[in-house]
């Protein structure tokens, strides 16, 4: 990666699975990697500390809350973290011309129809996560810095807890699993996230005016959980895992209720990202094949 040599990038979230994956990039060894135990995101005054510490050009933040459900019953702490901290350091970045990359979520759509959502499209967000994470762009979008969101969806990864390796677990413990399939989205591999954001940082370097706003990210093609969790098991079949189940069955959101609603359109629009920095995310079955290579390696 080319970038100037009094460019000091720091990074939020140092155990978060795109931060995890940054760290593996030529990135990593030019970056400072901060983890929740050396900032509190619950604290802006201790945020705006550590900023003035170590006094960064580029700011990565990986930090989030994402446990969606529990986002219902502490959504003040989910504010916290999702829409006041961003601020925090949006306000920061804009007082000292640093540039921002932050990593918002599918989520902050409704859902309805079966349309791509562009960036220009209105948020209307289901549950208290999504609207933590639109409050959270807002407040980016507000402070006037230089700024890239990415909206990210179905993130995986070889480490941390994701759906992956959920499957991978419970196909390891059961005979029959139920996994819904009205849901439609882009899986998205946090190791493709990490070398996206890695090219938006290049390209941005070589411009006189860097590109800002709103992107959306996500792998392709289109697919739903049901699909998504079969392929797992059947690469995972292929490469020896110790699988124990044999049935899948399809259900519906209405049939698996949980305390959060979920959207059960997440087709993210890409090509923005394509036209402005030549990014175009790989099938998500050769990323899912590289995860599981990766899980099966470490086991």
């Amino acid at each position: 990666m080319s970038l100037h040599r009094d460019q000091k990038i720091l990074v939020f979230g140092k155990s978060g699975q795109v931060a995890q994956a940054l760290s593996t990039l030529s990135i990593g060894a030019r970056a400072i990697f901060l983890s929740k135990d050396e900032v509190n995101f619950e604290s802006p005054s201790q945020i705006q500390n550590v900023l003035d510490q170590h006094s960064p050009t580029h700011i990565i933040n990986c930090s989030a809350y994402t446990a969606v459900d529990q986002a219902e019953v502490e959504q003040d702490k989910a504010r916290l973290l999702n829409a006041t901290a961003p601020g925090v350091i949006a306000q920061w970045c804009a007082a000292h011309q640093a540039q921002l990359i932050h990593y918002s979520t599918d989520y902050v759509f409704d859902g309805a129809g079966e349309q791509f959502w562009k960036e220009t499209d209105r948020p209307n967000p289901l549950n208290w996560y999504g609207q933590t994470k639109y409050e959270g762009e807002l407040a980016i979008q507000n402070s006037g810095c230089a700024h890239i969101i990415l909206r990210i969806s179905w993130v995986y990864s070889y480490v941390g807890t994701n759906f992956v390796k959920t499957m991978l677990r419970l196909g390891s413990q059961k005979e029959e699993l139920s996994v819904i399939n009205d849901q439609v989205g882009y899986p998205t591999s946090a190791l493709d996230v990490a070398r996206a954001t890695e090219k938006i940082l290049e390209v941005n370097s070589q411009r006189q005016s860097p590109f800002r706003g709103i992107y959306h990210l996500s792998g392709e093609p289109k697919t739903t959980w049901f699909e998504f969790a079969s392929e797992i098991f059947r690469q995972a079949r292929e490469m020896g895992y110790p699988l124990t189940v044999k049935n899948i069955r399809p259900i519906q959101t209405s049939e698996y209720p949980t305390r959060a609603r979920r959207p059960l359109n997440s087709r993210l629009d890409s090509h923005k990202i394509h036209s402005d920095f030549g990014i175009e995310l790989p099938d998500w079955k050769v990323s899912l094949h590289n995860c599981l290579r990766k899980i099966h390696q470490l086991t």
